[in-house]
Parts: structure tokens; sequence; C-alpha cells
């Protein structure tokens, strides 16, 4: 719930194509589910403000934070991933990973070993420098 509450709010979220899935929809849109559907009562009026989205945007644009990212290619939220953003060209610090065949619960040890021992011995070394 709380995440629902920060996309409304911050970070916004995606939205559905319905049109050629209307004959199998009891609703009539999709347009503003979230805060239909996936709000507490009484914020259904909360209203968007991009600045977190502008400052993170920014900050990857100028910086090069040390961060791992971790996908499932069979995860439907891999499709709004951070690969291929146009902040995340040239950083030497910004790592993607995608575990074929990984869902939304892809983790660091669902990886074969080989590659989470390199996910691991890069964090490993972060923390130590």
């Amino acid at each position: 719930m709380s995440f629902n509450v920060q996309a409304a709010k911050e970070l916004g979220y995606y939205g559905y194509y319905t049109k050629p899935f209307k004959k199998y929809l009891s609703i009539k849109t999709a347009k503003g589910y979230l805060k239909r559907l996936m709000l507490p009562k009484g914020m259904e009026n909360t209203k968007f403000s991009p600045a977190l989205y502008k400052h993170t945007v920014d900050f990857l644009t100028h910086n090069d934070p040390k961060m791992v990212y971790i996908y499932g290619d069979i995860d439907p939220w891999s499709a709004s991933g951070i690969y291929g953003l146009p902040f995340t060209k040239n950083k030497q610090n910004l790592h993607v990973y995608m575990l074929k065949g990984g869902s939304h619960l892809t983790r660091i040890l669902s990886f074969p070993k080989p590659e989470r021992q390199k996910i691991i011995n890069l964090i490993d070394k972060w923390l130590k420098e």
C-alpha cells in the first residue's frame, strides 16, 4: 500500500492499454485506475509532484553512483527498467543484471554461481572503498 501512495505522489505509475480487451473487462477505462483502485480511501485526490523524479534523473545524469539493478527477463516490471535510459550511458558504476527466465522474485541468489559471485564481489569491493 505504501508503494501505491508514493507512486501516486512522487514516482508515477505506468498505464494500461485496454482497448483490445474491452469485451473482457468490467471497467470502461483504466484511466485513473491507480487512484481509483490502489489508494486507501480518502487519498483519491492525491496530487502528483514530479519533483522527486526530476531530482533523481538530474542526480543520475550528473553523477555515477554505485548501483546494481537486478531484473528477471519475464518480470513485467522489467519493461520499465533502468537499462537504455539516457542517463545510464557512460556510467562505470551502474550495473544491470538480467536473469534469463527470472521473475519478480529474482534476487542476487537467483543467478548462477559465477554471475552471483561477480555481483557479490562488486558490492563487497564498494563496501571496502
